[in-house]
């Protein structure tokens, strides 16, 4: 899904990277706004699996490649705000080593990271809060973990195209071979996603934005059923 320098037009590559500016600044001060501490660690190892998913791609002729992406994922477990922050540390330094053009960069961010990360927490935000009317919340964020990726994958793919038939040569056809191959590969995006998210549900669910006050309302719970046992057993 990254882009190159050199294939899209100067004016659109230009447009994008100022857009996508924008973003970045807001989600700078969005984390710096409700950061916590505690999620540190986990930002470091998420930024790291994204990093090493995205490296395992292969092309899609003629102007792109196919590869995970993870923004639901980190939009799940962190937020939109912090998912897009690593998502753009993360592409950063792939551009660096030549996975996607410095002067494209802007345009692979918005796809990745600006919509990837807002249409991944928003489609599982939704999905979410209608099954936790009938099921608990644990289930329900593995569940809307797994659409979410699976759509989140596919919405972005289908923006490069778009993108992409600015590009002379670049037809229907191709844009529909770009999506189809994303198709299988959002299978992928959802496996890994909803394995991730299935290890924090058990381990720390409070650790994932969704579900980041359930140990208190576990809690609270309890503590309206207060339970009295006396010392000596039950009074006569």
């Amino acid at each position: 899904m990254h882009v190159p320098d050199g294939v899209l037009p100067l004016w659109l590559v230009l447009t994008m990277l100022g857009i996508s500016a924008v973003f970045l600044f807001a989600s700078v001060k969005m984390v710096n706004r409700k950061f916590d501490d505690r999620l540190v660690p986990y930002m470091g190892v998420l930024a790291a699996v994204i990093f090493a998913a995205q490296l395992v791609n292969f092309p899609v002729p003629p102007f792109s490649s196919g590869h995970l992406v993870g923004s639901a994922l980190l939009a799940i477990m962190l937020g939109p705000w912090a998912g897009m922050l690593i998502i753009a540390l993360v592409l950063f330094v792939q551009a660096l080593y030549g996975d996607g053009g410095i002067l494209a960069y802007g345009l692979n961010f918005f796809n990745m990271g600006v919509l990837g990360c807002f249409a991944g927490w928003a489609i599982a935000i939704l999905i979410f809060k209608w099954l936790t009317k009938v099921t608990e919340e644990k289930k329900s964020v593995l569940v809307a973990t797994a659409i979410s990726s699976f759509f989140t994958t596919i919405i972005a793919a289908f923006a490069l195209g778009l993108e992409l038939l600015s590009v002379e040569g670049f037809t229907t056809l191709a844009l529909s071979a770009l999506v189809g191959v994303h198709v299988i590969i959002a299978v992928g995006e959802a496996i890994l996603a909803t394995a991730v998210i299935a290890y924090f549900v058990k381990a720390k669910p409070s650790l994932i934005s969704f579900l980041k006050d359930s140990d208190t309302r576990e809690v609270s719970q309890v503590d309206k059923f207060p339970v009295s046992v006396s010392a000596g057993g039950s009074d006569e």
